[in-house]
């Protein structure tokens, strides 16, 4: 660790997660030992979170998003 807390992952550790510069860490505390995760981007959040609210919505997550925007163009 270097005087502004930075921390040097070595190669061998980046390489088999694909760490790169610029890439967004999650740190955890937990049993004692601090824990580095990569944070994965969700590609698709929409498709991600389809599913979670069985019931509510009955139609696909696009379709719902385009008629609410053809509706709120016809209120303008």
């Amino acid at each position: 660790m270097d005087k502004k807390y930075r921390i040097v992952l070595s190669k061998e550790l980046r390489k088999p997660f694909g760490i790169v510069a610029g890439s967004v860490l999650e740190a955890e505390y937990k049993g004692g030992a601090i824990i580095l995760k990569p944070k994965v981007p969700v590609q698709k959040p929409t498709e991600a979170l389809w599913g979670v609210a069985k019931g509510i919505v009955e139609e696909s997550p696009k379709k719902v998003a385009r008629k609410a925007i053809a509706q709120h163009s016809k209120l303008e």
